[in-house]
């Protein structure tokens, strides 16, 4: 069971108080969320693109500018490489269409995910260098791509390195060093000469701000620089990088514009998905981007590139429907694996572990991210599944976190037993020996330094809020708060002893819990999804007998719409 904590930040409320610009309510959520700085409160409540910051602040984007221009009046041919994930293909689109504005001898390449795996391949590199292109940008990719791009240098091609993830440093007594890959330009808002004042962008945004420097330099059209937005939402959401800053500005923008979009290609892709409402960062998150995920998992990603630059509409529709049956198999092969997963945990105890590491030879290893994210909530657990390589011997997988523990830094130091290795604090790929897992399962285990608490879900609680005082304008005024994700989640109340006037399991597998929940005279709709575990909960506390009794409630108030009617609805998080 989670454990419920009401945030004390009361030195960043009182700051944020002296704003007169906003209420008390917002005052007190964006005080959870560490936003007092005045500026970053501003661009938070009134997000506008002329808030964006000055793409030229970022270190090379001026000389990348000059280069691109330059092989633009050269005629030479310019190849963007990106990568297979939603974020690659966004970052790929944002450039592409972002140049073909002014220029029309462009192409791409990706990797093949199984074939090429992570990053700019040698095969992309050898056929750049063999095609004689001028001049190669790298985008959600490249920063580690140092034998590639060495290679292409060496061979007369120019070469612009746009990324977003982190830059490989070394300690040389006591100073720290970055080691970069010997590129014309290096674009990275991680680097440690940068003075760009936000870190977290996707390879997307990345990509949108050498975009921005280069229509600011022709002095473009801003309203097709803006559009752009609608590929640089999708990577922001997707990529799940924060939703703070100009991020927030980048998919509030972007979803503006997918909502009236243009793109039969979306459209297509939205109706063949049979998602018929507003775009959100649901839609984002939950359907297209795991649509457009599941050509790089099953097949290439450089069929959403080919759907998305698509202008016969008969092809659209084909290569959208291909789209929607690649992620039902995608869906279906996850769930055989999270299965099999829960069933070898089970057996073998490794669900008890600090760190679950499991080898299934059947999984997908496209999949192995997804299937360790699931497992990873269910036991809230680090957890890394792998499968077989197509190397004999060698097992490949992905690892998913939880927030106490970063996995990036415990496996750093068994990294030279790996195959290879890479990946941030809340996520990894790896390659290892099948001979030494256990080794490798022994040593996470033994130096965790996770303790019983660590190990425990926490929930966050912005404020206590009785259901008596909500309203469904409350409810809508909420949104004004959105896009919610990552440092800007979704706020959450607390209510102490609501009483059950009834209850019921529902859906077509009985796992959505509906209550009518009644307060000072009212009652209240209330559903929670997954409940299965609740409802023996409350089943075995009560007797069998839940109408009647008290609980305490975490929930947010949500706007439930059918038939054109708007109504309160209380969507429950967790219940005691």
């Amino acid at each position: 069971m989670a454990n419920w904590y009401i945030y004390n930040k009361k030195e960043n409320y009182i700051n944020n108080l002296k704003n007169k610009d906003i209420t008390k309510l917002e005052a007190l959520i964006l005080a959870n969320r560490d936003i007092v700085d005045p500026f970053v409160v501003d661009m938070f409540i009134n997000p506008s693109l002329d808030k964006l910051h000055d793409p030229f602040m970022l270190k090379d984007v001026d000389k990348a500018i000059d280069l691109i221009i330059e092989t633009i009046q050269n005629n030479g041919e310019i190849r963007i490489f990106g990568d297979y994930d939603q974020d690659g293909i966004a970052s790929v689109m944002t450039l592409l269409d972002g140049l073909l504005f002014y220029y029309d001898n462009i192409s791409y390449d990706i990797p093949h995910r199984v074939e090429d795996g992570y990053g700019i391949s040698n095969n992309m590199s050898e056929k750049a260098i063999a095609d004689k292109v001028s001049l190669v940008i790298t985008c959600d990719n490249g920063i580690t791509g140092f034998d590639q791009v060495k290679k292409l240098k060496e061979n007369n091609i120019n070469v612009i390195v746009t990324d977003h993830h982190q830059i490989e440093k070394e300690d040389n007594d006591g100073w720290v060093n970055q080691i970069l890959p010997d590129a014309d330009c290096v674009i990275n808002p991680h680097r440690l000469d940068s003075s760009y004042p936000f870190k977290d962008l996707c390879g997307a945004g990345v990509a949108f701000k050498l975009m921005q420097a280069l229509y600011m330099k022709l002095e473009g059209d801003f309203e097709y620089l803006f559009s752009l937005l609608e590929y640089v939402a999708m990577g922001t959401v997707c990529d799940i990088v924060s939703l703070t800053d100009e991020n927030r500005i980048f998919v509030i923008e972007g979803l503006k514009r997918l909502n009236a979009t243009e793109k039969y290609a979306i459209k297509a892709l939205l109706e063949e998905a049979g998602w018929r409402k507003e775009i959100n960062e649901y839609t984002l998150g939950f359907i297209l981007g795991p649509l457009m995920n599941a050509t790089g998992r099953l097949s290439t990603a450089k069929l959403a590139i080919e759907l998305l630059m698509e202008e016969d509409i008969d092809k659209i529709h084909e290569y959208a429907n291909e789209l929607v049956n690649l992620n039902n198999k995608r869906k279906s092969l996850t769930e055989e694996g999270i299965n099999k997963c829960i069933k070898i945990a089970e057996d073998k105890s490794y669900d008890k572990d600090d760190v679950i590491v499991i080898y299934e030879p059947s999984i997908d290893e496209s999949i192995c991210g997804i299937v360790a994210g699931r497992i990873k909530e269910k036991y809230y657990r680090p957890t890394i599944i792998l499968t077989n390589s197509s190397k004999e011997g060698v097992l490949k997988g992905s690892g998913r976190s939880i927030e106490t523990y970063n996995m990036h830094d415990a496996i750093v130091p068994f990294d030279h037993k790996l195959e290879s290795f890479g990946g941030h604090p809340m996520a990894c790929g790896l390659s290892i020996k099948v001979d030494i897992l256990d080794e490798f399962r022994i040593f996470l285990n033994k130096n965790s330094n996770l303790s019983k608490k660590d190990l425990e879900e926490v929930i966050n609680i912005d404020t206590q809020i009785k259901l008596s005082n909500l309203s469904l304008e409350f409810a809508e005024s909420l949104e004004s708060l959105s896009p919610f994700g990552k440092d800007n989640p979704r706020p959450i109340f607390a209510n102490k002893g609501v009483d059950i006037a009834d209850i019921a399991m529902i859906g077509k597998d009985k796992k959505t819990m509906r209550m009518k929940l009644f307060q000072n005279g009212n009652y209240y709709n209330a559903i929670k999804f997954n409940a299965l575990d609740d409802y023996e909960y409350l089943s075995l506390k009560f007797d069998g007998k839940i109408k009647g009794n008290k609980i305490d409630i975490v929930y947010y108030p949500d706007v439930n719409e059918f038939r054109g009617n708007r109504t309160l609805q209380i969507k429950l998080i967790d219940i005691r």
